[in-house]
């Protein structure tokens, strides 16, 4: 089974980061800088992209419980396509 990743050098999530996924797959492990792990799911809610990020324990501890990140906009290049992040949704 192939891994399709999302990648980013922060061990959370911020609004204006850019993350790098796979163009192919809405569905896929998100990997954290500090190596940690996250199911995530690009969907569409209402006609607009939406990052859904599943919880998950920092390399400190720390738990971050599941969050709905709006995606203020995508960039295709090549097999890739970068996704910045808007504000999470409560």
């Amino acid at each position: 089974m192939n891994v399709h990743l999302f990648q980013t050098s922060s061990p959370r999530l911020a609004s204006g980061m850019i993350l790098d996924a796979p163009l192919d797959y809405d569905d896929f492990i998100l990997q954290f800088g500090d190596e940690t792990e996250a199911r995530a799911e690009l969907v569409l809610f209402g006609g607009r992209p939406l990052l859904v990020v599943g919880g998950y324990m920092t390399m400190d501890g720390t738990v971050v419980d599941e969050c709905r990140w709006t995606v203020s906009e995508v960039t295709v290049r090549g097999d890739r396509r970068m996704l910045r992040l808007g504000q999470p949704l409560e």
